[in-house]
């Protein structure tokens, strides 16, 4: 005997697959599209945060395009302004509801979401990564492919210099020499300075420009990934400048990152050092031929 409610039976099941296959792509449309919310339920550190999903999936997140200084580096242990960035980050987003945006690349070599985090203030919607910046508690960090927000980000560094804010700050006070700061490195690594510097030699190393002073072991770093924000070639022999930034030591002596044109903040006026380039609403450094 015929079954009267198998064909009704075959259809059931035919609409559930399809409803099912209808919220799976609604689904992968929604991740494709890089934005997601998550509650955030701890503070790694200034840039880093652990998160639930709606999903129930725990994610730690790497903020993108800022550096916040070390809190638990194995080496280099807890930098400047450390604890500050990690309290201010949380005064942000612990505990709250946050928006996550994904960028072309979606993970590190750690396996954490690189994202830019936004959330609902009383002032509107905020990018929290901008914010730190702002605050001047971290500076940009650039790794390609991902910067879809990299101009806001740097004019973040510009007002938060000009306003003379959490790094800006602290450093103003403190101009050093390079062999003063190679002398002092270990009381001051991990610090943010000023550094007063005549560059005698710029050299390729590796993924990396090195800009130093003749006798010294103090080097200005920058690195490829910066090449659309500083050209370098030998022009900048015999300038002298002012850089902004945080010493780490190396196998070479002392090092200060530059990955922003607003770290320069003043040039000899002989010659021809930096020239300023307005490009798509960014200041452009480049070292003139």
């Amino acid at each position: 005997m015929r079954n009267p409610f198998a064909a009704g039976g075959r259809k059931g099941l035919v609409r559930k697959v399809l409803l099912a296959a209808f919220l799976i792509s609604l689904f992968s449309l929604f991740l494709n599209s890089g934005e997601k919310e998550a509650l955030v339920t701890d503070i790694v550190d200034g840039d880093t945060i652990v998160t639930l999903t709606n999903q129930g999936k725990k994610e730690t997140i790497r903020y993108l395009l800022i550096d916040t200084p070390e809190l638990h580096h194995p080496r280099r242990r807890e930098e400047e302004l450390a604890k500050e960035a990690k309290i201010f980050n949380a005064s942000l987003v612990l505990n709250k509801k946050i928006r996550i945006e994904l960028d072309k690349e979606e993970r590190d070599k750690y396996g954490r979401l690189l994202a830019y985090v936004w959330v609902n203030t009383e002032n509107g919607e905020k990018m929290v990564n901008e914010t730190l910046i702002e605050k001047g508690l971290a500076l940009p960090f650039f790794i390609p492919p991902n910067g879809k927000y990299l101009g806001g980000i740097m004019e973040a560094t510009k007002r938060a210099r000009s306003q003379n804010l959490g790094l800006w700050k602290l450093a103003r006070k403190r101009i050093f020499t390079p062999s003063q700061i190679y002398a002092e490195l270990p009381y001051l690594a991990g610090s943010y300075v000023t550094i007063d510097i005549r560059i005698d030699e710029v050299k390729k190393s590796g993924s990396r420009w090195l800009l130093s002073q003749s006798g010294s072991r103090c080097y200005l770093v920058i690195y490829d990934n910066n090449k659309h924000l500083l050209k370098v070639n030998d022009s900048l022999t015999g300038k002298r400048i002012k850089v902004v930034g945080k010493i780490t030591a190396s196998f070479l002596g002392a090092e200060i990152v530059i990955s922003d044109p607003a770290q320069v903040i003043e040039i000899a006026k002989t010659a021809m050092p930096f020239g300023c380039i307005l490009k798509n609403g960014a200041t452009e450094l480049y070292m003139a031929a």
